[in-house]
């Protein structure tokens, strides 16, 4: 298993804005963070769509945080960002393999997938304390 560029881009973006005053412009941000300006565009858009992201367009716009960082949990953004955790796909489709009622590996993996949830689910934004 490996976290996406994408939900690094997006754990770093609202960590960074959580400890520097809440808002910033896209550009700045991009630079300032090391992100490609389209990979941010599109990572504010879906946070956005999430509501943990507030944006406004043209002079004076910019982005920010819509919730208090206490309040989004890494599990919630990378689930914006790439949708549910995914270990194995049997976790979610039994059905593609023949063995997966008598699979021990099965239950295994569900396991680390249900400890990983609860670690992310419990960490958040603020949590995390990143400051640049």
């Amino acid at each position: 298993m490996k976290i996406t560029r994408a939900s690094d881009y997006a754990i770093r973006l609202l960590a960074h804005l959580a400890s520097n005053g809440l808002e910033g412009k896209s550009d700045e941000l991009a630079r300032d963070l090391d992100i490609p300006f389209n990979h941010l565009a599109k990572l504010v858009q879906a946070l956005a769509r999430r509501g943990y992201l507030a944006t406004r367009r043209g002079k004076g716009g910019g982005i920010k945080l819509a919730v208090d960082p206490r309040d989004i949990s890494l599990r919630q953004v990378i689930e914006a960002v790439e949708g549910p955790l995914v270990i194995s796909n049997c976790l979610f489709h039994r059905e593609i393999c023949r063995f997966s009622p008598k699979c021990r590996a099965r239950q295994c993996l569900a396991l680390v997938r249900q400890k990983i949830n609860e670690v992310f689910s419990a960490t958040t934004i603020f949590d995390l304390g990143i400051t640049n």
